[in-house]
């Protein structure tokens, strides 16, 4: 119990005072209520001619207000408060179901924010050890059960509150019945304890299982055109229907075990009364006009006890999704990029590699003391066999990875001095695997930079050679590109992406492996593209093929994350031992 008070008070940290106020307007509205339970006692007197005094404290404190006020304690005007007190008690209510709606509505959309600042904000190596499924399951699905959380928290306070206001009413009208009945019912929670308990562990189960279907469906939507090629579909629906399967029989432990602890409170509350009654109807000082009140009493008490231990049980299958959405903050906010301010980027000369090692479990390195230098608007290629370290080496130049030895200095300065954003700001990046938004291509160029004119959308599409292309189809500018562009063949694809990076007017161009899987026509065009580029921007092209660096000004060759040799196309080629040698022979 005391872990989970630590969870929420954790998790709603921000909504503490919310909290207080709807624990407020509830106990409230169970006051107001009992007052006027309470009060319907000397109602029913009155009209059944009953003379006799009434000792208990809140009618007589009754009387004191009317005897104030100077209106007559009749039963006309105690009629006339009752009503009142009952209106008063339906305002709160719904000041209560508006603060609760709006408290609930407000953290959601708050987390779900937070959630998504972090995860944009992380670095990525931490991003690329994580399991799809599981980041957007805990960005949406646990952030959704966590509101659902707070809302059964509030719940569960406003069933305490309206607990507590009941049996004092009952207490005060008749103190014997009260106290039984509190004794039955602290017997009763005894009894369900145990049903909590388990609730909890199959709230876990299901948190985890939930993940892990998440996983699944993300790995399989997104390798749907493998799957289905390949003929694979009701093996892999097997695969997933093993999940599907034991969520559903979580969810059906789930239920049991509610519907076990729900059932176990109707049938006590009916013995319970019958014996009550037996009990006191023996006493001298029995009322049935109080007993009835009384009863009625007892049974807001056991509804709402009913109402607590259902909240207590939501708690307990929420938690551990609050509990995960704690721990996936902590670990994205430990895993954060840098957000401190450096001198802006400034590169007049060139961009030199001294020395630069990398690894990533700290075990083997993907490179080892690599040097070279990237001048001021020249054109260089890096070429080198699969997994020598070429796609490293652009990581590290957009500053995705930090180098664990050697230094990357701009004009002399390191490049750790300066500021991160307007390092980037200043790189345009494609990869072979392209990247686009399911909207216009408009858009898609423009990428998130309201600042940039169609005329600068254009001039960038003209840039990458897709202009005329975008012209010639219905929609020009504002035809969708569909999921992840499937509309859209691979080389028109990367011509989007490529005007996207120009869009930007960067000073650095980095192309990983982006022509690689095109037809000759499409390369033909990229090429062309890159080619004016010369002179302005510093391009720096990843390539197994010769022709993509043909034109390059210099090219590096990387094996086993060494730099082995660098020179002219000419150069390279006139050395029959070099990589780029044996790469024609092949």
């Amino acid at each position: 119990m005391v872990n989970t008070l630590k969870t929420l008070w954790r998790v709603f940290a921000n909504y503490r005072l919310h909290i207080a106020a709807l624990a407020g307007l509830g106990f409230l509205s169970a006051i107001v209520e009992g007052v006027g339970i309470n009060a319907v006692v000397p109602l029913i007197s009155f009209f059944t001619g009953g003379t006799a005094a009434h000792t208990d404290v809140i009618t007589q404190s009754i009387t004191s207000l009317f005897a104030f006020l100077h209106i007559p304690f009749s039963f006309r005007y105690l009629l006339g408060f009752i009503v009142a007190l009952f209106f008063l008690r339906a305002v709160f209510m719904v000041l209560f179901s508006f603060m609760r709606g709006w408290v609930t509505a407000d953290f959601l959309a708050r987390e779900s924010a937070e959630v998504l600042r972090l995860i944009l904000g992380a670095q990525w190596p931490f991003l690329l050890r994580q399991k799809l499924g599981n980041m957007q399951n805990s960005a949406v699905r646990d952030v959704q059960r966590t509101r659902d959380l707070l809302h059964i928290q509030v719940q569960f306070i406003q069933s305490v509150t309206g607990l507590l206001m009941y049996v004092l009413v009952a207490f005060n009208i008749s103190p014997l019945t009260t106290i039984i009945t509190l004794v039955g019912g602290g017997a009763l929670l005894v009894v369900v304890r145990p049903l909590l308990l388990r609730t909890n562990r199959v709230g876990e189960a299901m948190s985890s299982t939930e993940k892990e279907v998440a996983q699944f469906l993300g790995e399989h939507i997104i390798g749907m055109k493998t799957l289905k090629a390949s003929g694979r579909e009701s093996r892999a629906f097997a695969s997933g229907q093993n999940f599907i399967n034991r969520l559903r029989a979580l969810a059906i432990r789930m239920t049991k075990v509610q519907s076990v602890s729900a059932s176990l409170f109707q049938p006590f509350s009916v013995v319970f009364v019958v014996i009550l009654f037996a009990i006191t109807y023996q006493q001298p000082a029995f009322s049935i006009i109080s007993f009835a009140a009384t009863l009625y009493l007892i049974q807001k008490i056991f509804v709402y006890l009913d109402s607590a231990q259902s909240s207590m049980h939501g708690i307990l299958e929420m938690l551990p999704y609050a509990k995960n959405v704690l721990v996936f903050k902590e670990t994205l906010t430990e895993h954060r990029e840098s957000t401190e301010e450096g001198v802006p980027f400034s590169f007049e000369r060139e961009i030199e590699f001294t020395g630069v090692s990398l690894s990533y479990d700290k075990r083997k390195s993907v490179l080892s003391g690599v040097s070279f230098t990237l001048p001021r608007g020249q054109t260089v290629g890096l070429i080198g066999p699969s997994g020598a370290g070429k796609t490293s080496i652009a990581d590290i130049i957009l500053r995705l990875f930090e180098p664990t030895e050697g230094h990357i200095l701009v004009d002399g300065r390191p490049a750790v001095d300066i500021s991160l954003s307007d390092w980037r700001h200043e790189m345009g990046y494609v990869s072979q695997d392209v990247f686009l938004l399911n909207d216009t291509v408009e858009e898609n160029i423009r990428f998130y930079r309201p600042e940039l004119s169609r005329e600068d959308v254009i001039e960038a599409a003209k840039q990458a050679n897709i202009h005329d292309f975008l012209l010639s189809l219905p929609e020009g500018y504002q035809t969708r590109t569909g999921d992840r562009g499937v509309l859209l063949s691979g080389g028109q694809r990367q011509r989007v992406a490529l005007a996207r990076a120009l869009a930007g007017k960067p000073k650095l161009l980095v192309l990983d492996e982006a022509t690689s899987a095109l037809d000759n026509e499409s390369e033909r065009l990229i090429q062309e593209a890159i080619h004016a580029l010369h002179g302005s921007v510093t391009v720096f092209i990843i390539a197994h093929r010769l022709s993509t660096i043909e034109s390059a000004d210099r090219v590096l060759v990387l094996e086993d994350g060494k730099i082995t040799g660098q020179g002219s196309p000419e150069e390279l080629r006139a050395n029959p031992s070099s990589y780029l040698s044996r790469m024609q022979e092949l």
